[in-house]
């Protein structure tokens, strides 16, 4: 992997659109990798070529091209190339079967038209860390300790990192997304701070720590949660909130209340835009999935 070494992260987009090559590009481009190599192709062919003399560290590719199909492609590259290059989708295609035949053939993702950057940047950090996987861990901030030995225990004794990240913007987020209210002793009104969790941190935290890690995929199908999936969510919302906000003058805030709400909901913009302060967290579980979670001090 070219970021262990200090080398570019290298990519290869495989896709007939060039609208989608610089839509793909701009979520590589959100990794923040410090060092970064991209090549393109419209078809799979090109690719093949490419491939002779490029050896990229991952290659997203579309499924329906001409001559020879994402599906076809991706088998050649698993059986020519074996692990050294994963090879994920980003298509139309959405047939059950289908996907299931990507998977079989070595896919490490699939990723429907249309997406939000954030889906296809947790896969390719899944992959690619940024620093590489041999980077030492960050120092766990004293303030966030406890949210950190919760987090270890949800996830059942996974390898995971929880790390500041770039401040997520609206279109960062997922369709629906777990927010919490913080008040003084989990008082509300008034709103002290809120968090926000989209749905793949909601779906991480239930699914490992129930032991069911092929149900997170459903519960990010279904862009929702019930009350009893977000147990694990609440639990780890409340105790990262009273992290963040040691120091508030009256002691550290407590979770009042939490809900699902749509991204679209007026005010999530407002406070990500308008605020006292904020920070941003990534939670990633290698081979698993990546979620966020946001904290925001209100005005």
């Amino acid at each position: 992997m070219s970021t262990m070494t200090g080398e570019a992260a290298k990519f290869l987009i495989v896709d007939d659109s060039r609208a989608i090559q610089s839509i793909i590009k701009r979520a590589i481009e959100g990794c923040n990798y410090p060092k970064l190599e991209i090549q393109t192709a419209t078809d799979a062919e090109a690719a093949m070529n490419i491939l002779e003399g490029y050896r990229p560290d991952l290659i997203i590719t579309d499924w329906h091209m001409h001559k020879i199909s994402g599906l076809e492609f991706c088998q050649h590259v698993c059986q020519t190339y074996g692990k050294k290059i994963p090879i994920g989708f980003v298509t139309t295609e959405s047939a059950a079967e289908k996907i299931d035949q990507a998977y079989q053939s070595g896919a490490r993702f699939v990723i429907n038209k249309p997406f939000q950057d954030i889906d296809l940047r947790s896969k390719i950090l899944e992959i690619i860390p940024v620093g590489g996987i041999t980077e030492q861990p960050a120092a766990i901030p004293e303030n966030l300790a406890t949210s950190h030995q919760m987090l270890s225990s949800m996830l059942k004794g996974q390898a995971f990192t929880l790390e500041p990240c770039p401040p997520l913007g609206l279109t960062d987020l997922t369709e629906n997304n777990f927010i919490g209210l913080f008040g003084e002793n989990g008082k509300t009104p008034p709103v002290n701070a809120l968090a926000i969790m989209e749905m793949n941190a909601v779906g991480l935290l239930w699914a490992l720590n129930n032991e069911k890690p092929e149900m997170l995929k459903t519960i990010l199908a279904s862009g929702g949660a019930s009350n009893d999936q977000l147990d694990e969510a609440r639990r780890f919302m409340d105790e990262f909130g009273a992290g963040m906000s040691i120091g508030h003058k009256n002691g550290p805030l407590k979770l009042a209340r939490s809900s699902i709400v749509s991204r679209q909901f007026p005010r999530l913009e407002m406070s990500l835009k308008s605020n006292a302060g904020r920070m941003d967290y990534r939670i990633n579980v290698p081979e698993i999935g990546t979620g966020f979670i946001t904290y925001i001090k209100l005005l």
